[in-house]
Parts: structure tokens; C-alpha cells; sequence
């Protein structure tokens, strides 16, 4: 079963009528599927407003209230490859960074929020090398996977060098639907006030020793439609990424191993302690599909095991178990040279004005 099930995979990679993969997994609250969640909070239009929930309201009266973004499934995605079995997956590379204070902080690849053109990256002696991949990713993007195949799937920009644009290939996200918003109130009562203290004309409120209320706040959403984390692998974007020919070029090791990451990122199970108050397991199965160009769906029977024993035997053939760790070291006059350098362009153009 288990070498029918690959083989399975393998076609459908080549399948240029294969569109896209679909899972949807209904989620829901600790609680329950009536509990409170908290959404991520975002700044208010100006500065006097406070913090606020990303909604989404039509003109029927439904909402979609955002749970966890796009940008923010990636992360997660990409940080659970950290550990094994998926860490043998990716080639460590590494930047180390001197801190002010003396300290060193090691940043690995899949930490870097912009992958390959992450300022981690641009700033420290790998920056050669990443430029030299993005250059090269219209021929050869397997330069690219050598450094961050997750810059492969989950897309990149190197907006602040070559330009090289990446297409995100898979994206994640979790939202809840017809949510009713919650607010609260709270009033901290201090054990010692300014009166008591004998500073009856000064509040001391600031520093812990007066009541202090405070609200109102957002305190959560009840999600009467359900919360639902969807994900769609899209099979064009992952050929183009790794420049698949028909018919396909023989010994191509590339494309399977960056589907191997896809299916494995496909069949994670969620995060489940997205941030306070926003504990989430599963609400049922995940229901995954195929969608076709002709619009028609095809039920996909994917279980993690699958996904990990095709990914580990893709790696194997790219050669991962083979390629040493790349450790560079982050160069802070980099930031001075940079800086110096937009200065002149700015002056420049104002010359020109």
C-alpha cells in the first residue's frame, strides 16, 4: 500500500493537469466549539486607536475574522523542521551574530522570516552566495534549494538586491467565520494607594500603588461558523519554482524533493498555543483533494507518514545527507557600507531635482 501511495505522488507531480492540492481541517477551541479565541490584535488606523482584530464583514452580514495569517502559517510551518524527523530534511545552514551586549545568537535559515533574502542573510558573508542563487534561479534554482529550498515553496523577494522574485507555492492559513467579538474591563486594585501613603496629591497609579481601571478592550471572538485552517499547495507555482520541463528532464532530483517538503508541510498537524487565550485543537479530519484544470476535484488520501517517507527518500536523492552545514558570520559594517551608500543615492537624485 505504502509503495503504491508513493508512486501515487510521484505521478501526480508530473501531471500537468494537476492543479493544486486542498486541505481543510475544521478547528475549534479547547473549550469547545462555542469557546472564546483570541485573534492576533493589529494597530488602529491612528495613533489614538486601539489595538484591533482583522474582520472582514460583506454586505450579508457575514464576517471572516483572521486567526493566523499566511506570513504567520509559514513560520510556524518552517520552525517545526527545526526538529527531527524533519530536521534531516534541510541542510543546516546558520548566521552568528555578536550582540551589543557581547552575547552570540545563532540565526538558523528557517528562522529568517524572508528566507534566502532575509536581512540575516544580505548582512553576513553568505551574501555572495545568496546573491549568486537568486541570480541563477531562472536557469539553475537548484542553487537556490542548496541554500533555503524553503524559499522554494513559501516564496521570496529579494526586494533589496537582485530583485529576484520567488513565488510562494504554498500557503496556510486559519480563519474563524461569523465571530461574535467580545470586550472586556478589568480594574486593578493596588494592596497600597498614594492615600494611604501619605501622597494624596500625587497618583501613583504608574508605578503599582494606586486602582488603576482600564478598557474597554477586545477580549476575544466566539466563532458561530466554525474555525478552519486551509492550505493550498499549488502544483504550477512549485513546476515553474523548479523549472519542470514536458517531457521531464531525466535525473531531475529538485522538484521531488521541494513536493516532498510541500506534502510534509501539507500534513502537519497545527500549532496548537497560537498565543493567549488562542488554544486550538482539532474540530475533525483533514480533507484533502486534488482540484484539476477542468475544475474537478479528486479525493487525495495523504497521511503524514506517506508525506515524510516520500520527502526523506527525495532528500536522499537531492543529495541533503550528503551536504555539509554552512555557518556564516554576520558582518555589522555591512550595515554601515549600506547605509553610507543610500545616502549617496539620495543626495545624488536631490542634485539631479
Amino acid at each position: 500500500m505504502a509503495a503504491k501511495a508513493l508512486d501515487s505522488l510521484k505521478s501526480l507531480l508530473l501531471d500537468p493537469k494537476a492543479v493544486a492540492i486542498l486541505c481543510r481541517q475544521p478547528l475549534e477551541s479547547v473549550e469547545g466549539p462555542g469557546g472564546v479565541v483570541f485573534p492576533p490584535t493589529y494597530p488602529g488606523k491612528s495613533r489614538d486607536d486601539g489595538p484591533e482584530y482583522n474582520i472582514s464583514t460583506f454586505n450579508d452580514g457575514k464576517n471572516v475574522c483572521t486567526i493566523d495569517s499566511v506570513q504567520s502559517q509559514a513560520n510556524r510551518i518552517e520552525a517545526a523542521f527545526l526538529d527531527e524527523p524533519y530536521r534531516s530534511l534541510v541542510r543546516r545552514v546558520t548566521v552568528r551574530a555578536k550582540l551589543a551586549e557581547g552575547a552570540e545568537k545563532v540565526i538558523d535559515v528557517l528562522e529568517a522570516p524572508h528566507r534566502l533574502a532575509d536581512a540575516t542573510i544580505r548582512f553576513s558573508d553568505l551574501r555572495e552566495q545568496a546573491e549568486e542563487a537568486f541570480r541563477a534561479f531562472r536557469n539553475d534554482p537548484a542553487k537556490v534549494a542548496l541554500l533555503s529550498p524553503m524559499s522554494l515553496l513559501m516564496g521570496a523577494w529579494d526586494s533589496r538586491g537582485t530583485q529576484c522574485k520567488i513565488p510562494r507555492a504554498l500557503t496556510a492559513r486559519i480563519d474563524a467565520f461569523n465571530v461574535r467579538c467580545l470586550q472586556r474591563r478589568a480594574l486593578y486594585l493596588a494592596t497600597l494607594t498614594s492615600k494611604e501613603l501619605g501622597h494624596e496629591e500625587e497618583k501613583l497609579s504608574g508605578i503599582g500603588l494606586d486602582n488603576a481601571p482600564s478598557g474597554p478592550s477586545p477580549a476575544g471572538v466566539i466563532a458561530d461558523g466554525g474555525i478552519y485552517r486551509e492550505s493550498v499547495f499549488n502544483l504550477v507555482a512549485l513546476r515553474q519554482n523548479c523549472r519542470i520541463t514536458y517531457p521531464p528532464a531525466a535525473g531531475d532530483t529538485l522538484s521531488p524533493y521541494i513536493f516532498g517538503l510541500g506534502l510534509v508541510a501539507l500534513t502537519l498537524q497545527p500549532e496548537e498555543f497560537l498565543r493567549q487565550g488562542c488554544l486550538l485543537v482539532a474540530g475533525g479530519p483533514v480533507e484533502a483533494s486534488v482540484r484539476l484544470s477542468d475544475g474537478s476535484r479528486q479525493t487525495l488520501d495523504l497521511s503524514s507518514d506517506i508525506a515524510l517517507a516520500y520527502a526523506q527518500n527525495a532528500a536522499a536523492a537531492f543529495g541533503v545527507p550528503s551536504l555539509a552545514p554552512l555557518h556564516g558570520q554576520f558582518q555589522p559594517e555591512l550595515i554601515d557600507e549600506h547605509n553610507k551608500k543610500a545616502k549617496a543615492r539620495k543626495n545624488k537624485e536631490q542634485n539631479v531635482a
